[in-house]
């Protein structure tokens, strides 16, 4: 079965309506978080109640990986759409120009990407919607590009942004990255990456997540 959401793009989050649920999609996210369920997940009413006070009101569910990890997933930031199908059906990007290998499931999505020249460990992650992470001391390597508003529960902050040069189907794309948190980095590196990237990859090509064989693909737009 294959099902396509339109998505609101909401401060760069993929906000998708579902069977009565306004949901938040966060390949970050290990878990489905809702109203039922918020008190038994670790920080699970934190997360939630900041994204609606950050993001949008109305939101119901945190849309975490325990949703996809049986499927593969295509998130299309210029068409506003993310198409689900089961793990048995055909799904491709438009026009693929690199292919990761993926671990760290089913609670991240880890994938090795050269930034600056350097093999570093990743986390994708929609929830960096704003900007992209790297541990303090890579991130300051790079060109300083300005600074920009993010949250993470529970508080709203001013992060300092550097310009790295990543390597993607043999060219290479700047991408602005904030300096990591100091309560992020503990559980960054827990997974052995050096930060998370979202919207630098989606909002400049089509990604599609295969969980059934363990593949991230990047695509060019149509």
């Amino acid at each position: 079965m294959t099902r396509t959401f339109k998505a609101d793009l909401i401060k760069g989050h993929f906000i998708i309506n579902d069977d009565g649920n306004r949901a938040l999609v966060d390949t970050g996210c290990p878990y489905i978080i809702n109203n039922g369920n918020m008190r038994t997940i670790p920080m699970g009413e934190l997360y939630l109640n900041d994204a609606r006070r950050n993001v949008d009101p109305n939101i119901s569910e945190f849309r975490g990986l325990e949703y996809f990890v049986q499927h593969k997933v295509l998130f299309d930031y210029k068409k506003s759409e993310i198409i689900v199908t089961d793990q048995g059906e055909n799904l491709s990007v438009a026009h693929p120009v690199a292919k990761f290998d993926i671990s760290g499931l089913p609670h991240r999505i880890l994938f090795d990407i050269t930034i600056d020249g350097m093999v570093r460990k990743m986390i994708f992650d929609t929830g960096a919607s704003i900007t992209n992470y790297l541990t303090q001391t890579i991130a300051v390597t790079g060109t300083p590009c300005g600074s920009i508003e993010d949250f993470l529960p529970p508080r709203r902050y001013t992060v300092d942004l550097f310009k790295h040069s990543v390597e993607i189907g043999g060219e290479t794309v700047d991408i602005p990255f904030g300096t990591q948190p100091a309560e992020a980095e503990p559980h960054v590196r827990a997974t052995g990456a050096v930060g998370v990237i979202g919207i630098g990859l989606y909002e400049k090509f089509q990604v599609l997540i295969d969980f059934p064989n363990r593949k991230l693909v990047l695509g060019k737009f149509e």
